[in-house]
């Protein structure tokens, strides 16, 4: 683990500080965090988990046969561990897991290109120049955001409860190994100490957590974050158009408990206000979620096209800014009182 990461982590129990013991994390009551990697694990056991694969990392310390790639830990499919698996064997310039785990993280748009990557696909992250603070990436997987943050020059923590993501970013990006940290954890009980970040950053993450827990995960973010910081976190409006037919179809409620929730722009200001500080709302995308710009070239026809309807409507809402009410994804933006 980097020396540089653990003057930042706190227990998640106790909130005490850590102390590194035969590679492993322990505070002064007793609780054990493994390191796997070079990636410290938090999650909690006791706690009911958000997502699947942090049951599976949570197992990952005992299951050394599953390293490097720690499969049962990227939340996809058996065919696609499988495919992972011979990926790595057969080699290649870009990770197989990254490949592999491009449709669950990046949209439909990557469907088609799910084990077919020929470069990694890195947006741009508007959150200004970092000038070597820090800012937290919540649900970073494999670190697309973190780099593109870490490019701006900012140091980034990247936490996200998939152990094998954080690997494989380790792995794809190890040119950003002095600037990036990885925690493999919970965003509704971060390790870190309060008060440490100036920026904390989220996307396509905290729209998949229940009210109750995305409460939790808000709060947590307005105590890691220092005076004066801000949150910027990406967030799915009950009011768009594709927001309203997603929500209202018959199998909405019974598909998982990672399904997105669509929330109104009155309760998410709330959230952010209660939890963090003076909150407004910018569109992020019309038409759906994760349209981003930067992946035109790469996504299929038909996202590359809503993509650009999306921007055409978000460079409008500039002179129009009631036409946020139609967006379908925004950015809230709250300042740490």
């Amino acid at each position: 683990m980097d020396d540089r990461l653990l003057p930042l982590l706190e227990c998640p129990r106790d909130h005490t500080d850590l102390r590194l013991q035969d590679g492993d994390l322990y505070c002064a009551s007793g609780h054990r965090y493994p390191v796997v990697g070079g990636v410290p694990i938090f999650l909690l056991a006791e706690k009911d988990q958000t997502i699947g694969v942090a049951r599976a990392s949570l197992e990952a310390p005992e299951r050394t046969a599953d390293a490097p790639l720690y499969v049962e830990t990227l939340g996809i499919s058996d065919e696609l561990k499988r495919r992972v698996e011979k990926a790595w064997i057969a080699g290649g310039k870009i990770d197989p897991a990254v490949a592999h785990l491009i449709g669950a993280t990046s949209g439909l748009g990557y469907v088609h290109r799910i084990g077919r990557l020929s470069a990694y696909p890195i947006p741009e992250i508007s959150v200004g120049d970092g000038n070597g603070e820090l800012l937290l990436d919540v649900g970073s997987s494999w670190g697309r955001w973190a780099v593109s943050a870490a490019r701006k020059g900012w140091r980034v923590v990247a936490i996200d409860p998939s152990l094998g993501a954080l690997l494989a970013a380790q792995r794809a990006f190890p040119e950003f190994s002095s600037n990036i940290y990885r925690v493999c954890g919970d965003a509704r009980f971060l390790p870190f100490k309060p008060g440490i970040f100036c920026c904390a950053f989220s996307y396509s993450v905290i729209q998949h957590f229940s009210e109750s827990d995305a409460e939790l995960a808000i709060a947590e973010l307005g105590r890691v974050l220092h005076r004066g910081g801000f949150a910027k976190i990406q967030m799915a409006h009950r009011g768009g158009l594709r927001s309203t037919y997603s929500r209202t179809r018959r199998n909405y409620q019974n598909s998982g408990p990672f399904r997105v929730r669509y929330w109104s722009l009155a309760a998410m200001r709330d959230a952010f206000e209660k939890n963090v500080g003076p909150a407004h709302l910018a569109p992020e995308a019309f038409g759906g979620l994760g349209l981003l710009s930067e992946d035109r070239n790469l996504v299929s026809p038909a996202a590359r096209a809503a993509t650009a309807i999306s921007e055409l409507l978000k460079r409008l809402s500039v002179a129009l800014p009631a036409l946020i009410k139609f967006a379908d994804s925004v950015y809230v933006i709250a300042t740490k009182r």
